[in-house]
C-alpha cells in the first residue's frame, strides 16, 4: 500500500490561503503630489480634490496650492510636484531654457485678464507713467505687453513691478501700485476692497490663454499609468461643470475664498472643457516664444523650440478611451 501523504493537501491549502489573501487585500494606492495654482481657471483640480476623484482612480494625492502656475512649474522642475497647473507662457519660457516640461491637456481656453486700476483711469493709454503690478514670466506678462502695445505704449512707458500675485490687491489698495494685471479671484477681491475706487479695464479679443495640465517628460516615460489615472480623475471632474454647475461653483468659490454669488458673476468668462487642440496650442506656443526672443526676455542664443514635443496628446487620448 502506498503511504498516504499530507504534503499535497498542505500545498493546496497554502496556495488557497495565499490566493484568498491576495484577493482580499486592497490595491496599494499610488502616491502623487499635485501642484495647484490659486485661480478659478483650475476648477477641475479643485473638484477632483473635493470629490476624492484621485482616490477613485487608485491614487493617494497630496495637493499643494501655489499663488501662480509659474510657481507650480518651478516646483515641478524641482521635483516637488508630479503633475500640476500652469498657463502656457511659463511652459514657453521653460522650453526656451531647455527644461523638459510637457503639456498633457488643457482645462479651458479663455480671456483671463483685466487691468485693475482706479476709476479715474478709463483707458489703457492712460496707464503711461503708472506703476503696474504683474508676474514676470507668466501669461500676465505676455498680456501686459499686448495691452500696452494696443495703446501704442511700451513696457518702458510704465513702471512694471513684478510681484507675487497674492500681493496685488493689498499693494493697489495701499497705493504702492496704480494698477495690476491678473485674473480671478484677485479682480473681484480688489473691486470689493476698493468699494468703488477701482474698476477693471477690459480688452475683449486681445488675448486668449490656456489653463494647461503639466508634467515632466521623465514622468511620462516612467509613470504613464499614473498620469493616465490623474487625467481620468480630471475628466470625471470636468463632467461636474456640465451636469451640476452650481456645485462646481460652490467648490471653486470655497477654494478661492469668494462667495458663490461673486463667482457666478465671472463664471461665463471660463470655458471649462478638458481637451487638447494640439495644432492651435503649438502655434500659440511658437508665437509666444518668438515674442520672448524679440523682446530679449531670454538668453541671446535662444531659438524657438520644437513645441510638437512639448505638447503630448497620447496620455489624454488613453484616459478618454478607458
Amino acid at each position: 500500500m502506498t503511504p498516504f501523504s499530507l504534503r499535497p493537501i498542505r500545498r493546496l491549502v497554502a496556495a488557497t490561503l495565499v490566493a484568498f489573501a491576495s484577493a482580499a487585500a486592497p490595491a496599494v494606492a499610488q502616491d502623487i503630489v499635485i501642484g495647484e495654482g490659486l485661480s478659478a481657471s483650475w476648477g477641475q483640480f479643485y473638484v477632483a480634490d473635493s470629490d476624492k476623484l484621485w482616490e477613485k482612480q487608485g491614487l493617494a494625492p497630496k495637493a499643494v496650492t501655489f499663488p501662480s502656475g509659474r510657481l507650480v512649474l518651478d516646483a515641478l522642475v524641482g521635483g516637488g510636484v508630479v503633475i500640476g497647473t500652469a498657463a502656457e507662457t511659463p511652459v514657453v519660457f521653460a522650453a526656451l531654457n531647455g527644461l523638459p516640461v510637457r503639456i498633457i491637456g488643457t482645462l479651458n481656453r479663455h480671456e483671463p485678464f483685466d487691468v485693475v486700476t482706479s476709476t479715474g483711469v478709463t483707458s489703457i493709454g492712460q496707464l503711461k507713467g503708472k506703476k503696474i503690478g504683474y508676474s514676470q514670466g507668466t501669461n500676465a506678462h505676455y498680456y501686459l505687453l499686448k495691452a500696452l502695445d494696443s495703446a501704442g505704449l511700451k513696457l518702458s512707458d510704465v513702471t512694471a513691478v513684478s510681484l507675487t500675485p497674492s500681493d496685488f490687491v493689498t499693494s493697489l489698495d495701499k497705493g504702492a501700485l496704480d494698477a495690476f494685471v491678473w485674473t480671478e479671484p484677485h479682480i473681484s477681491q480688489a473691486l470689493a476692497l476698493g468699494k468703488g475706487r477701482f474698476h477693471a479695464l477690459k480688452t475683449p479679443g486681445l488675448y486668449f490663454g490656456y489653463s494647461a495640465i503639466i508634467t515632466l517628460q521623465s514622468t511620462i516615460d516612467q509613470k504613464p499609468e499614473l498620469l493616465t489615472k490623474a487625467l481620468k480623475a480630471l475628466i470625471e471632474a470636468d463632467q461636474t461643470f456640465k451636469t451640476d454647475p452650481e456645485r462646481a461653483i460652490a467648490i471653486v468659490s470655497e477654494k478661492i475664498k469668494l462667495s458663490p454669488e461673486v463667482t457666478k458673476g465671472f463664471w461665463d468668462r471660463f470655458n471649462f472643457q478638458i481637451g487638447l487642440d494640439r495644432p492651435k496650442l503649438v502655434a500659440d506656443l511658437k508665437a509666444q516664444a518668438q515674442w520672448a526672443i524679440e523682446n530679449k526676455l531670454v538668453r541671446p542664443d535662444a531659438t524657438v523650440p520644437d513645441f510638437d514635443k512639448v505638447v503630448v496628446g497620447d496620455l489624454l487620448e488613453a484616459a478618454q478611451r478607458k
